[in-house]
């Protein structure tokens, strides 16, 4: 995580940040134990790894990304999933999260345009949601952080296009507790 952070100064946080948001949500699901949990977690840090192999003028771009240099994007979770298949450690039986972050509710997301609860991990279905969230409270090369009530309605708009929409329902739930990290995170960093 350091080399892509290195690579990519948005990065830095975003993973940690995507994984304690994942990390909410699947605990609240009640589906897995504390072992699947941590496990998770750890994949979850790892979620973006496959960054490493795209071009800084792309990853950093100030502004809208060509179709070429999109698809290059688009490359991302299989450079990540190829890379952690073969760590040791629990991380690889949670590879999809890495491969599947991107995926959509409705068969719209990359790399694979996997569809539906049938098609898309349960977990990286969490990840989708947890990632989304993060980037559009985080601020980019080429805009400024939304405010969270802004990326809550843009969450619930997604259920059942962009997001599965039981875990909607209960990221509704559970968001106050993802506001409280979000305060928390980031006043740990200013006091860093």
């Amino acid at each position: 995580m350091a080399t892509l952070e290195l690579k990519d100064l948005y990065t830095k946080g975003h993973s940690e940040r995507v994984a304690n948001y994942a990390a909410i949500l699947a605990k609240a699901t009640g589906k897995y134990n504390k072992d699947q949990l941590k496990t998770f977690y750890y994949a979850c840090l790892l979620h973006d790894i496959g960054k490493v192999n795209i071009p800084d003028s792309i990853l950093t771009k100030p502004g809208k990304l060509t179709d070429e240099e999109f698809n290059i994007i688009k490359t991302h979770p299989i450079v990540g999933a190829n890379a952690i298949h073969k760590v040791e450690g629990g991380i690889s039986e949670h590879i999809e999260v890495i491969e599947q972050h991107h995926e959509r509710w409705d068969g719209k997301g990359y790399p694979y345009g996997l569809k539906g609860g049938e098609e898309i991990s349960h977990l990286s279905r969490i990840t989708a949601i947890a990632d989304a969230f993060d980037a559009m409270t985080s601020s980019r090369s080429y805009r400024k952080a939304l405010p969270l009530e802004v990326a809550y309605d843009q969450i619930v708009q997604g259920k059942g296009s962009q997001f599965d929409p039981n875990l909607v329902d209960l990221f509704k739930e559970i968001y106050q507790d993802w506001v409280d990290y979000y305060k928390h995170f980031n006043h740990t960093q200013e006091h860093e």
